[in-house]
């Protein structure tokens, strides 16, 4: 099946790419956080490159996301560009939208790794519902129109599939 099959008009081939920014986004953000600095001490020895990209993210994170230049080498990463390759397989054409959405929400110039998306993942839930309102006016041009609540119930859902896949394992720390 191809990506805009499942659309009402086609969809822009740059929408996996902005999907691929937003599971790029969500796994900086992850690798940024204290819990996997200290996981990586008490129980992973990661190989040197993925000890390096570890720790560009904590850098990152230090720095609250402010330094371009780290974001674009992040965004280039061949380790997380394979990760959001992979996953990116895994999710149905809708995902892949409700995911670009998210990435052109905070950024429609699609800058490499936009602050704001990194900042979201932080803790989505503290704007999901504004942001959930916004990206579904868009999501509804789209697709047959769903109700809000089925729309957030779908987004929910996706991010906490996302979660789990790093709990899992199936996340840049493991491959």
């Amino acid at each position: 099946m191809s990506l805009d099959e499942d659309f009402c008009f086609p969809f822009p081939r740059a929408s996996l790419q902005a999907a691929e920014t937003t599971l790029i986004a969500q796994q900086v953000w992850l690798l940024g956080t204290r819990e996997v600095k200290r996981a990586i001490k008490r129980q992973h020895k990661p190989n040197a490159r993925t000890a390096s990209l570890v720790f560009t993210c904590q850098a990152l994170r230090k720095y609250r996301y402010l330094l371009l230049g780290k974001r674009r080498a992040l965004a280039k990463n061949n380790i997380l560009r394979n990760y959001a390759h992979r996953m990116a397989s895994k999710l149905t054409a809708r995902d892949l939208a409700m995911l670009s959405l998210l990435a052109w929400h905070f950024d429609s110039k699609m800058v490499p790794l936009p602050r704001r998306l990194l900042i979201f993942f932080a803790d989505p839930y503290k704007q999901f519902d504004t942001v959930c309102r916004s990206i579904y006016r868009s999501y509804t041009k789209m697709y047959v129109p769903d109700t809000l609540a089925n729309f957030e119930g779908s987004l929910r859902k996706l991010l906490g599939l996302l979660e789990r896949d790093v709990i899992r394992g199936d996340a840049v720390l493991f491959t």
